[in-house]
């Protein structure tokens, strides 16, 4: 089991960790498990998206606007009183992440927790993802059509989240138990090649 407190704690406190990656890789999972082991305050797309529209999403420029709108003044608010903040969502990119991070860089340790699987694991998840209730699949929409166009939007320059001037953490959700396989702080930095 990942002991994520102890990863975060090479930089000072409070922090704003974005778990990104494409659809069905396991964000929802491990941003869970990180905001329950820090209290921090979770912040889901998602979620925030189900919210604001309910079911008759839109995914367009002005959807994204106001998710993300709520998103960054929610996690001012936590941030403020110095709880930590964990970002759920794609965040595939760049000037998204980047406003986030123009945002929230003099108030909080900045982390990217990239999620990464294998596509023909991610393919079955999702498959498997639409027989359960949308509260069950963490209101997602995610279906493999999607993941595909993401994964090719990637590769046309939407720009890997690693490469961001910041401390990020990849892991692999492949395995029973979702394995680190790379870390870029200040003091650490390894890639394991797989």
């Amino acid at each position: 089991m990942i002991r994520w407190r102890e990863l975060f704690e090479e930089l000072p406190e409070p922090w704003l960790v974005m778990v990104c990656g494409l659809v069905g890789v396991g964000k929802t999972t491990i941003a869970r498990q990180i905001a329950r082991e820090l209290r921090a305050r979770y912040l889901s797309t998602d979620r925030v998206g189900y919210r604001l529209f309910g079911a008759q999403r839109s995914y367009d420029d002005a959807y994204y606007r106001r998710v993300y709108e709520y998103m960054i003044v929610r996690a001012d608010r936590a941030l403020g009183k110095r709880r930590h903040v964990v970002l759920d969502g794609t965040f595939l990119r760049r000037e998204i992440r980047q406003r986030f991070f123009a945002e929230f860089r003099d108030k909080a340790s900045l982390w990217v927790v990239y999620v990464t699987c294998p596509e023909e694991i991610v393919r079955v998840r999702l498959e498997a993802r639409h027989e359960k209730s949308l509260r069950e699949r963490g209101y997602s929409d995610g279906r493999y059509e999607i993941y595909h166009a993401m994964k090719e939007k990637l590769s046309d320059g939407w720009g890997d989240p690693r490469a961001e001037e910041i401390s990020w953490i990849t892991v692999d959700t492949a395995f029973q138990e979702p394995q680190i396989i790379g870390v870029r702080t200040q003091t650490r930095n390894f890639e394991l090649l797989t």
